[in-house]
């Protein structure tokens, strides 16, 4: 057995590790692999080369066999919807899993039952975030929605996109390199009949099975907090599906967790459900967004089609406004899109937004007790900049107040959905849209050519209560 201290081995003895592994594969394979992967699969087998170099053959057959590579990964570089919820990055914007036409039947049919899953910020060193209500989970529909397949497909979406994306982006950030995750399971609302149903265990246990296999040695911390004392039986039989290494990173914890989390991730980036501070007021779900909780909208697909408004918005002509008039609740308020734009001046080189616009509020917001939702779309472009003010009157000399701040999201790779909390008064929502600036996210330049293409802008605006009506909807409950 290795004496080396495998989660801080000195350079040498890394060095020293990779060769050895390096020695005993293909041409071909090595090649493929870089040294983090080679290390990965180095430490799974307690640096026995001979069976590192048998699990490495096997990992990479079975990417080639499963074209693994060509799964649709979101990526800074491209327009691929994210997988699951997102919180707190810059290659892609914060985002909700939405009905896109690129996202498959599959992904939205777990969507409902999974308790609701989200990567969330970072934790103190760099290590990136994943919660997952587990205790929400609707687990008897599971084996039903899905083949083991399917669900094999949409844990390697996430899988892949944790290491093309996640993971450089959170090396960038921090200076050095990031390759493992931290992961929080909340097992709040789990029921004895959820740790007992076989047929879900069967097909968590084959998922956990190809998580050693083919992506060793990517949990940093796992943390299962809220476990109910009935949990232990069911550990019992998860740990012995498990390699000794993951097991001793684990930790089991109950209601009285949020000390120890707040040890590894800082208070804002932390949710308040787990005793943070973080609320991600901005997104529909807030920080974990969940269908069986029903904290947002989960909208089908025809939800997305035919949009009320149509507009095209360019680099030379970037930002586009429309007011909904807000009447009290009993009525059905009119809207209308401004006629120009707010003051504003592009080339594609770049937009600069004019200073003159008043920040200061005209007047104070009171009774925000009203919800009013945005979806949007868009074409093409890196990205789409969005701020929602709230006038108390009609006139367009009054600036109004800021009630939604400028946040960049990318309509272009899913659809947007976003809850404004308004006076439930009358008065106006002015919705300001513009395309990102160049120092805003990390997607490619357009290049002239490119930026002569209008962006094609689609969005409706509604009332919560005639968006539950309109596609049946339960209620929404906020926080």
């Amino acid at each position: 057995m290795s004496t080396v201290d495998l989660d801080n081995p000195t350079a040498a003895e890394k060095a020293t590790a990779i060769e050895q592994l390096r020695e005993r594969l293909p041409e071909e394979v090595n090649s493929y692999c870089n040294d983090s992967d080679i290390w990965r699969f180095s430490v799974a087998r307690q640096l026995d080369a001979e069976k590192a170099a048998v699990m490495v053959n096997e990992w990479y057959q079975w990417r080639k066999d499963a074209r693994i590579d060509d799964l649709p990964i979101a990526q800074a570089s491209n327009t691929f919807p994210v997988p699951y919820a997102i919180r707190g990055y810059h290659s892609v914007a914060d985002a909700n899993l939405t009905a896109g036409m690129r996202v498959s039947d599959m992904q939205l049919k777990l969507n409902k039952v999974f308790g609701g899953g989200c990567w969330h910020k970072r934790d103190k060193d760099g290590h990136p975030v994943y919660i997952e209500r587990a205790g929400r989970y609707l687990i008897k529909d599971i084996p039903k929605m899905s083949t083991m397949n399917g669900l094999f497909e949409f844990h390697f979406m996430m899988q892949e996109f944790l290491n093309r994306t996640i993971f450089p982006e959170c090396s960038e950030m921090a200076g050095c390199e990031i390759s493992k995750q931290v992961v929080i399971f909340d097992m709040a609302g789990i029921s004895i009949g959820m740790l007992s149903h076989w047929p879900a265990l069967n097909m968590l246990r084959e998922m956990l099975s190809k998580d050693q296999l083919y992506y060793p040695e990517c949990m940093h911390l796992t943390y299962i907090v809220n476990a109910p004392s009935m949990f232990v039986t069911a550990w019992k039989l998860i740990r012995s599906w498990l390699d000794p290494r993951v097991i001793s990173k684990i930790h089991i914890l109950g209601k009285d967790h949020a000390d120890v989390l707040l040890k590894q991730i800082p208070d804002y980036n932390l949710p308040a459900f787990l005793g943070g501070s973080c609320r991600c007021s901005h997104m529909p779900g807030g920080c974990v967004p969940s269908v069986p909780l029903n904290n947002f909208p989960d909208l089908p697909r025809k939800a997305f089609v035919s949009l009320r408004h149509q507009v095209q918005i360019s680099y030379t002509h970037p930002r586009h406004s429309f007011v909904y008039n807000l009447l009290p609740a009993e009525f059905d308020p009119p809207s209308t899109p401004l006629s120009s734009p707010l003051m504003g001046y592009a080339s594609w080189l770049g937009i600069k937004r004019d200073s003159s616009r008043a920040s200061a509020p005209s007047s104070p917001v009171q009774s925000r007790t009203r919800y009013i939702y945005l979806r949007f779309t868009a074409d093409r472009g890196r990205g789409i900049v969005v701020e929602v003010l709230w006038r108390s009157s009609n006139d367009s000399a009054d600036d109004g107040t800021l009630i939604y701040p400028e946040v960049l999201f990318d309509p272009q790779r899913a659809p947007i959905v976003l809850e404004i909390e308004a006076p439930n008064r009358s008065g106006q929502l002015v919705f300001n849209w513009r395309i990102a600036n160049f120092d805003e996210g990390q997607a490619p330049f357009p290049d002239p050519q490119e930026a002569q293409v209008p962006i094609q802008l689609e969005y409706s605006v509604d009332t919560e209560e005639s968006l539950v009506k309109e596609f049946d909807l339960l209620p929404i409950k906020h926080d």
